[in-house]
C-alpha cells in the first residue's frame, strides 16, 4: 500500500463510503482541507458528508479546493467565503480551481472576494 509507513497515523479512505471511517475521527477536528479527488458533483457531495462528520460540531474551520462551479453554491450553508488566493496548477489544467472558506481569513489567503451587489 501507498502509505503503510505511516502505520496506524494513516487511515484510508474511499469517498465512494464517506463515513466510513472511525468513530474516534467523528467530530475530531476542528481544521479541515479538503480537496476532492474528482471534480464530479457526486464527488464534492459525498467528500462533504466526510467533512460534516470529521469536523468539530463547534467554531471548525473548513477549507475547500475545487473547481469554480456552480454546484459550489449549493453547498454554501457551511461555505462562508471565495478567497482571493487563486490556485495554479503546473500540468495546465484548464479547469479554474478556487478556495472556499468557512471564515473570514483576514488579509491571509488574499482575504475574501466581495460578493456581488
Amino acid at each position: 500500500m501507498r502509505f503503510e509507513r505511516y502505520g496506524s497515523e494513516f487511515t484510508y479512505y474511499d469517498y465512494n463510503e464517506p463515513e466510513d471511517l472511525p468513530l474516534d475521527l467523528k467530530h475530531w477536528f476542528n481544521i479541515i482541507v479538503a480537496d476532492p479527488p474528482y471534480l464530479s458533483k457526486e464527488c464534492l457531495e459525498r467528500v462533504t458528508q466526510t467533512v460534516s462528520f470529521m469536523a468539530s460540531p463547534v467554531d471548525s474551520l473548513l477549507l475547500l479546493l475545487t473547481e469554480m462551479c456552480k454546484d459550489i453554491w449549493r453547498l454554501r450553508y457551511w461555505v462562508f467565503g471565495l478567497a482571493c488566493l487563486k490556485p495554479h496548477h503546473s500540468s495546465k489544467l484548464g479547469n479554474e480551481f478556487r478556495l472556499f472558506v468557512s471564515y473570514d481569513p483576514g488579509t491571509r489567503l488574499g482575504g475574501l472576494e466581495e460578493e456581488d451587489s
